[in-house]
């Protein structure tokens, strides 16, 4: 019996799978990547909304007691 195709078939299975290894890591470092960047943005978009609220809040107030005060 000859172990040639057998070396060689476990030889291309081992590069192979280096290969795809090697993309697994590098398509995962940038979901990683990209998703970090995701999540500070979402971050500083959420604090931006609520500072947005929070302002239009108190100028909602302001503008209410200033349209009594007005009025009298």
């Amino acid at each position: 019996m000859n172990n040639q195709p057998l070396e060689l078939n476990l030889e291309v299975l081992f590069i192979s799978s280096l290969v795809i290894g090697h993309w697994s890591l590098v398509i995962g470092h940038w979901s990683l990547v990209i998703g970090y960047w995701l999540l500070v943005i979402g971050y500083w978009l959420l604090v931006i909304g609520y500072w947005s609220l929070v302002i239009g809040y108190w100028s909602l107030v302001i503008g209410h007691w200033s349209l009594v005060i007005g009025h009298w």
